[in-house]
């Protein structure tokens, strides 16, 4: 009869951690191209790069150039992800991966460490 309390214990702390699972990987869902193309800003301290995510063929517009000398590559693709989104070079090889922050603001890193934020124009 001892064990039966560090049983039930036991049970209890099993179904609360699966719970919490299933409520984290529900959280996290793959947003589509479509939801999130249209005009971003890619902000790094007090400049701006004016970015165009494009639906079709996950291909990036604006000027991509600027955003290219912070992250030390040509960014020519991007995809989402369940929890942000990458922007890709020309061989498809990710560059930075910007994490969401709340809809329409996701964060990431230059190659030096330095931030930049992604934010959608209204």
């Amino acid at each position: 009869m001892q064990r039966f309390p560090q049983l039930i214990a036991r049970v209890m702390q099993v179904l609360f951690v699966s719970a919490g699972a299933h409520a984290m990987a529900s959280s996290l869902v793959l947003p589509t191209t479509a939801q999130l193309a249209g005009h971003w800003e890619l902000h790094q301290q007090d400049q701006v790069c004016a970015l165009d995510l494009l639906e079709q063929a996950n291909a990036l517009g604006g000027d991509v150039a600027c955003a290219g000398q912070w992250l030390g590559d040509k960014l020519l693709t991007w995809s989402p992800t369940p929890d942000g989104i990458w922007l890709m070079n020309a061989e498809g090889t990710g560059i930075t991966h910007l994490n969401r922050q709340k809809d329409g603001e996701y964060k990431g890193r230059t190659p030096s460490g330095a931030e930049v934020v992604l934010q959608r124009i209204p």
